[in-house]
């Protein structure tokens, strides 16, 4: 069973699609609350990106910058904080950089360069929170 579920047409809630993403009782745990707010924001994502495919000319500056804030302020950085996290992760259980560069799509030069980058600093705050169920960070 797949963990991720469309429902279309006439059986989504708004008629188009639901989106059902399933986790186990133990990744729920683990992510609590967040998950809440990851959805939110790829939500957000999810409506922006079919307002710019639809050419939404209801839009304006209000909803741009609210999407804008959604993404750039809140999914972004968590996202980069995750990838940072598994760079790290892949490193230390003895990943190859040649692994690396094959899940990145990317030659060898540039996975080496981002590994490098990750491993040789302290884990950001982002990938400390990707790591931890610590309180969410105020900056970064």
């Amino acid at each position: 069973m797949t963990p991720i579920h469309l429902t279309t047409g006439d059986d989504a809630r708004l008629g188009g699609i639901d989106l059902t993403i399933s986790l186990t009782p133990a990744q729920a745990k683990a992510i609590s609350s967040d998950a809440a707010l990851m959805a939110d924001w790829v939500h957000s994502a999810l409506i922006a990106m079919a307002m710019l495919r639809t050419g939404c000319e209801t839009a304006g500056p209000a909803e741009w910058q609210h999407a804008i804030t959604d993404v750039d302020q809140h999914l972004l950085p968590r996202v980069q904080g995750i990838r940072d996290a598994l760079i790290r992760a892949h490193a230390d259980t003895g990943g190859t950089v040649q692994a690396l560069a094959d899940a990145m799509a990317v030659a060898r030069s540039t996975a080496q360069h981002r590994r490098q980058v990750v491993t040789r600093t302290s884990p950001s705050t982002w990938e400390t929170w990707a790591k931890t169920d610590s309180p969410e960070p105020t900056s970064d």
